[in-house]
C-alpha cells in the first residue's frame, strides 16, 4: 500500500499557523502525532447460500481507487464462507471467517497470510493487551495469543449466538443476540478481560449485535424483534447504566457522533429507510442523508480522520435485489455530500481503516 499524506483542508491551515508561530519560537512546545487515513478494507461477506466465497477488498485513498479480491490475489486462495468482521492489531489484520470456523491472520502491510487459528463460529472481533478475542455462535468467547496465534483460553457459555465485543478499560462487554429457536436475547454480558470471567450481564433492548466504544461510553445498537420492539442504539456510561438515544439497525461511531442507518416495516412490510446522525454532544437527531442512491444497505462506517462516511449497499438484480452479485460503496463528506460510488465485492458488510501517525514538525 502506497503511503499517503491524506490531511483535510482543516488540517493543513493547522499546520500552517503552527509553522508560522513556530518561526518565531526556538522551543516550541511538544505536539501529539497527527494520525491519518492511507486507505480503507471492505470485507465482504459473500453469499453463502449462493456458494459465492467473502473476499477482501482496499479503497486507497491516494489514488482513489478501489481493488477487490486482494486476499486471493496475493494468497491463491479464497477467504472462504462467510467472514464477518476483520480488525487491525499492531502489524496483523485478523478476519473472523464464521462458515470455516477459522480466525485468518494476515500481515496489514503486505496482506501475505501468516495462518489460522480454528474455532467454531468466530464472529466478532476485539483486541487489547496482546490478545485478540473472539465472539462465537457456540455461546463463549475465545482468546488469542496474538504471537504464538493460539487459543490461550475460552470463557463459559455465556449466552447463544453472541454478536459485537468490545473492550473497557479492563472488561469485556458481549453482545448475547438470538438463539437457535430465533427468539431473542436481551443483556449485554460484561466480562473480566484477564481470565473471561462472567462479572454480569446488562438488559438492553432484545437482539443486541454491534456495540463499539468512545473511550468512556459504550454504545449497543440492538435490532429487536422485527415485529412490536424497534432497533435502537442505547449508551452504556462509566456505570453500566443504559440510555435510548435513537432508532437504528446499523451504526458507525467518530468524533462524537453515530452514523446510522435505520431500517423498519410498515403495515405491508414495505422497508422503511432512515440515514440519520445522532450528535452526541448536543443530543441531537438528525438526518445525514436522503440515500436515493442506495438500493439496500449493507453497511455504514465513519472514518474519524479524514470525516468521509461510507455506506454500502446490494445492487439491483434480474429479479430484484441481487445477493450473490458485486456490491458498490458510496463516499459522503461529514455534512453529507455524496463524493465518489466504488464497485465492491458481494455483501461489502465490514471497513477497517488503515492509519499512520506522523509528527508535526
Amino acid at each position: 500500500m502506497k503511503k499517503n499524506i491524506y490531511f483535510s483542508a482543516l488540517l493543513m491551515l493547522g499546520m500552517t499557523l503552527f509553522t508560522a508561530c513556530s518561526e518565531d519560537d526556538d522551543n516550541p512546545p511538544p505536539t501529539d502525532p497527527v494520525t491519518v487515513t492511507e486507505g480503507v478494507f471492505i470485507l465482504n461477506e459473500g453469499a453463502y447460500f449462493y456458494g459465492v466465497s467473502g473476499s477482501l477488498s482496499y479503497l486507497d485513498y491516494e489514488s482513489q481507487t478501489l481493488s477487490n479480491g486482494i486476499f486471493a490475489a496475493k494468497n491463491g486462495r479464497v477467504l472462504g464462507a462467510t467472514p464477518n468482521d476483520a480488525i487491525i492489531y499492531g502489524s496483523k489484520m485478523y478476519i473472523a471467517t464464521t462458515d470455516e470456523n477459522r480466525l485468518e491472520v494476515i500481515d496489514a502491510t503486505t496482506l501475505e497470510s501468516l495462518g489460522y487459528v480454528t474455532m467454531t463460529s468466530p464472529r466478532k472481533l476485539a483486541a487489547a493487551e496482546g490478545k485478540v478475542f473472539a465472539t462465537s455462535y457456540m455461546g463463549t468467547v475465545y482468546s488469542i495469543d496474538t504471537t504464538r496465534l493460539e487459543i490461550v483460553s475460552e470463557s463459559e457459555k455465556i449466552g447463544a449466538n453472541l454478536e459485537g465485543i468490545v473492550v473497557r478499560d479492563q472488561y469485556l462487554y458481549v453482545c448475547n443476540a438470538w438463539n437457535s429457536d430465533y427468539t431473542y436475547n436481551n443483556n449485554v454480558v460484561k466480562l473480566q478481560l484477564s481470565n473471561l470471567a462472567k462479572v454480569k450481564d446488562i438488559t438492553v433492548t432484545c437482539n443486541p449485535v454491534r456495540i463499539t466504544t468512545d473511550g468512556t461510553d459504550i454504545y449497543v445498537q440492538s435490532t429487536g424483534n422485527y415485529a412490536d420492539v424497534l432497533p435502537s442504539i442505547q449508551r452504556l456510561d462509566a456505570t453500566d447504566q443504559v440510555t435510548p438515544l435513537c432508532q437504528a439497525t446499523y451504526m458507525s461511531y467518530a468524533n462524537h457522533k453515530i452514523y446510522y442507518i435505520s431500517m423498519t416495516y410498515d403495515a405491508d412490510w414495505n422497508t422503511i429507510t432512515r440515514y440519520g446522525v445522532y450528535d452526541l454532544q448536543k443530543g441531537e437527531d438528525a438526518e445525514f442523508i436522503a440515500g436515493d442512491e442506495i438500493l439496500s444497505p449493507c453497511a455504514i462506517a465513519a472514518d474519524p480522520n479524514s470525516g468521509i462516511v461510507y455506506v454500502s449497499s446490494y445492487n439491483q438484480g434480474a429479479m430484484g435485489i441481487d445477493y450473490s452479485g458485486p456490491g458498490y460503496i458510496v463516499a459522503y463528506s461529514s455534512d453529507g455530500t455524496m463524493l465518489k460510488m466504488y464497485e465492491a465485492g458481494v455483501a461489502p458488510s465490514t471497513f477497517v481503516f488503515q492509519t499512520s501517525s506522523y509528527d508535526v514538525q
